[in-house]
């Protein structure tokens, strides 16, 4: 009786030891996304610093096989969309709208959209400066 109570016991803490050390496989690979996403919106003058955050996001789960976190394509499209690269934005649009039907909706406004929008005008040329004016005018 007492070998059997102690072997019970010992079968228990297997089974808990197992499943304690048990790493659970998250759904999506989410790589720092939702940390990111939180420190942008509190600041957002280091944009920068977050769509490059969002591109390895997006480049490493596409890489290992994992699934990009919900949003993580249409947060990447519309930063995009932002810097007036609005091809590339439309192809991450619709890689939110394949991979998350529930955002098709606004994802296809998105597309519509960016679509329309017209490419970023060229920078108006500088004013030629003759030669014969003062060294700091030239700069």
């Amino acid at each position: 009786m007492r070998a059997r109570r102690l072997l019970g016991f010992c079968a228990l803490g297997a089974l808990a030891a197992s499943l304690g050390c048990n790493t659970s496989k998250t759904m999506y690979r989410w790589g720092g996304y939702d940390q990111a996403l939180y420190d942008h919106y509190k600041n957002p003058q280091q944009r920068d610093e977050f769509v490059a955050k969002l591109g390895g996001i997006i480049s490493e789960a596409e890489k290992t096989g994992g699934v990009v976190p919900p949003g993580c394509y249409a947060e990447y499209g519309w930063a995009l969309y932002e810097e007036g690269r609005t091809a590339e934005a439309v192809v991450y649009f619709e890689k939110e709208s394949k991979l998350w039907p529930e955002s098709r909706p606004l994802m296809e406004k998105l597309i519509r959209n960016a679509s329309r929008a017209k490419a970023p005008a060229p920078a108006p040329p500088t004013a030629a400066v003759p030669a014969s004016a003062p060294r700091e005018a030239r700069k």
